[in-house]
């Protein structure tokens, strides 16, 4: 059964399995926890795994309405969980799920004992790095998205997700999958808006020294690996891995490998 803590005046659900250190896993968008499942079930017999479902999604309520910097905000919210626990954690985050964790670790570095990403689309890096044209690419495309999906096209949630898994995914998913997406159309277009808002400074990233492990699949779109550089460079004790033969949708396609890089991280 999920749990639930109170954060910034709403419920954040979550899901304990195992037992050992806490490691906390954070979920993509549009998605939920379970999203984590097959690299979870990897890790039970090392960890005590928290899954949560960001705000909005899932079992948890929505961020308030005043609410400012939806990344942020989703940070505190997984901030309010690292709380809970009574040691230091590990972290892990994958695609918006890894801008939040991202923000979390920052927020609440005494209490991180290592941060693992999986394909953050932390587009800020970018950004901060100067890389002018890969952000300006990915802002063109993603813009014309946002404007779409938030004005009544759900559908075009398809062409996101083309994108991040390559051409004719979203045709080969099945028809619950399509459900799902098409209804988690809106809120996704409000976080992919939220990653081109980011304001996380180069200082910000750089006062981060916790070891910090940068994962990405050999299949991703390019502007994966320049994601994964720019964030590396900004951090001390940053590493980069590649998974073979996976793309964005590496939890679902390596789970092995992406429970064995966890694992790794956990050994530095």
């Amino acid at each position: 059964m999920p749990s639930m803590i109170l954060s910034g005046g709403g419920k954040l659900a979550y899901t304990s399995t195992g037992s050992g250190p806490p490691l906390i896993l954070v979920h993509g968008s549009p998605g939920e926890g379970r999203s984590w499942s097959r690299v979870a079930s990897r890790l039970t017999g090392h960890f005590r795994i928290l899954t949560p479902d960001l705000p909005g999604y899932g079992g948890s309520d929505p961020l308030p309405i005043a609410a400012l910097g939806r990344t942020a905000a989703m940070g505190a919210a997984v901030g309010e969980l690292i709380a809970t626990c009574s040691e230091p954690v590990r972290l892990g985050g994958h695609s918006y799920g890894g801008n939040v964790a991202l923000h979390a670790a920052i927020s609440h570095a005494e209490r991180i004992r290592g941060l693992t990403l999986f394909e953050p689309v932390f587009f800020r890096s970018l950004y901060l790095a100067r890389d002018e044209d890969a952000f300006e690419s990915a802002a063109r495309f993603f813009s014309a998205y946002v404007d779409r999906v938030t004005t009544g096209e759900p559908e075009v949630i398809s062409e996101m997700i083309d994108y991040w898994f390559g051409p004719g995914a979203f045709a080969r998913m099945p028809a619950s999958a399509h459900g799902f997406l098409i209804g988690s159309a809106a809120r996704n277009g409000a976080d992919v808006r939220a990653s081109f808002a980011e304001e996380l400074t180069v200082e910000d990233v750089i006062g981060f020294i916790k070891p910090l492990v940068i994962a990405y699949g050999d299949n991703s779109p390019a502007v994966v690996p320049a994601i994964v550089r720019a964030l590396a460079g900004f951090v001390q004790q940053a590493r980069i891995e590649v998974v073979p033969g996976a793309n964005h949708g590496m939890l679902d396609s390596h789970p092995k490998e992406v429970a064995d890089l966890i694992l790794a991280g956990a050994d530095v």
